[in-house]
C-alpha cells in the first residue's frame, strides 16, 4: 500500500536484502513503510528503496501546528534512520 512517498534511498550494490530488512525494521518502529522499486535506466533497471509516510502524515495540513509538529518529529526520526543506514551500508552504496 502506497501512502505518500517521503524519500527514496539508494540500494546497496551488495547486501541488498539485508539493507531492505534493516530499513523495514527501522521504519516500522515509526510507522513508515519501505518498498523496493526498480528504476528504469538506459543500462538496465536498478533497485532503490522508497520510503512512505505513515498513515495520517502523508496529507498533513500545513496550517495545523500540531500536525506539522508530528510530521517534523517523524522527519527527525527518519533522518536518524537514514544516518544509521548510510553508516551501516556506506561501503556498498
Amino acid at each position: 500500500m502506497k501512502l505518500g512517498t517521503y524519500t527514496t534511498f539508494d540500494a546497496p550494490t551488495q547486501k541488498e536484502d539485508m539493507a531492505l530488512d534493516f530499513l523495514r525494521e527501522e521504519f516500522e518502529k515509526i510507522g513508515g513503510n519501505v518498498r523496493k522499486i526498480l528504476n528504469p535506466h538506459d543500462f538496465g533497471s536498478y533497485p532503490s528503496f522508497e520510503i512512505d509516510y505513515p498513515y495520517g502524515l502523508e496529507t498533513t495540513d500545513e496550517d495545523n501546528e500540531e500536525e506539522m509538529t508530528a510530521k517534523d518529529n517523524w522527519h527527525d526520526k527518519a533522518n536518524e534512520i537514514e544516518e544509521k543506514y548510510n553508516k551501516k551500508f556506506e561501503e556498498y552504496l
